[in-house]
């Protein structure tokens, strides 16, 4: 379908700037030059957009845990900016044992300015198994009210030799997810060759997967993320975003394990900011870091 100018009501000269605006966005996104121009390397990363499929971020993007890590909305959008992001997944929910949930909702305000230059929010959360309900109320509420292109379910140890609790969490939240219009995630372990009483099965419904390659202790060896990624694609999740560290790390160490780090459907997330402020070395990795075209 094509839409026409007038059907939108816009002026020849706002749609050329709407059009001018996105271009740099799909720019900055994929590590190139802004500068608006579609030469040869503008023109793939544009195809590669047009072939994406629906459910999966895009480009580069960062775990946020709190958004006084981010600061002000002005220095968020210098450091998306100068490292090249192009989503962000905001901290919602964290479930305890206890019964008490952290919850953070402030960050609407943020999620609008990122929203309003071309870039996608993204809503994440910590469950804990038993307690569902209250996590996809939270979760999806708060996605829905900042806009988000989608949600991150961080599943991990909560859910080992729970299936049950797995199955009831995606029940309640895959269908409630897609009317609302929200794409859905999961990211876990890393190695999931070690977690083989995790419930996988049960979160393969999810749109795409963030394997946690982090090599916290730098002893996985050669070919851990090419690893991680196959494993995951065995367990039958179709599309694999990898999630990298940006703590752990000397800068040689980052620099290794990101060398080899394939980013298969055309996107990649960090965890986290928080940390990238504590290894300041991260933020330029990231802006260097290349997304290739996605596989067809």
């Amino acid at each position: 379908m094509t839409v026409r100018a007038e059907s939108l009501d816009l002026s020849l000269r706002e749609v050329l700037l709407l059009l001018d605006r996105g271009i740099r966005a799909v720019q900055a996104e994929r590590g190139l030059v802004v500068d608006g121009v579609v030469g040869p390397r503008t023109r793939a990363a544009l195809d590669d957009l047009l072939r994406a499929p629906t459910g999966v971020p895009r480009g580069k993007g960062m775990f946020v845990r709190s958004v006084k890590h981010v600061g002000s909305i002005e220095a968020m959008m210098a450091r998306v900016a100068q490292a090249g992001l192009g989503w962000l997944a905001f901290q919602c929910i964290w479930q305890y044992a206890d019964k008490k949930s952290a919850v953070w909702t402030g960050f609407s305000r943020h999620a609008a300015a990122l929203r309003a230059a071309g870039h996608a929010c993204w809503v994440w959360g910590f469950p804990y198994a038993g307690r569902e309900a209250e996590f996809v109320d939270v979760l999806l509420g708060t996605a829905t009210g900042c806009g988000a292109a989608g949600v991150l379910v961080d599943a991990e140890l909560p859910y080992v030799e729970a299936p049950e609790a797995a199955a009831r969490l995606m029940a309640a939240l895959l269908p409630a997810a897609r009317r609302a219009g929200l794409a859905v995630g999961l990211t876990s372990y890393g190695a999931p060759w070690n977690f083989p009483r995790f419930p996988w099965a049960a979160f393969t419904g999810v749109d795409f997967a963030a394997p946690q390659i982090y090599d916290a202790s730098n002893n996985q060896g050669p070919g851990y993320a090419q690893r991680s990624i196959a494993a995951y694609r065995t367990l039958g999740f179709s599309r694999v975003v990898p999630a990298g560290p940006t703590f752990g790390k000397t800068a040689a160490q980052w620099s290794a394990l990101h060398a080899s780090l394939p980013v298969p459907d055309g996107a990649v997330v960090w965890w986290d900011w928080f940390n990238s402020t504590q290894n300041p070395f991260t933020w330029n990795g990231v802006r260097d870091f290349v997304v290739p075209p996605r596989n067809v």
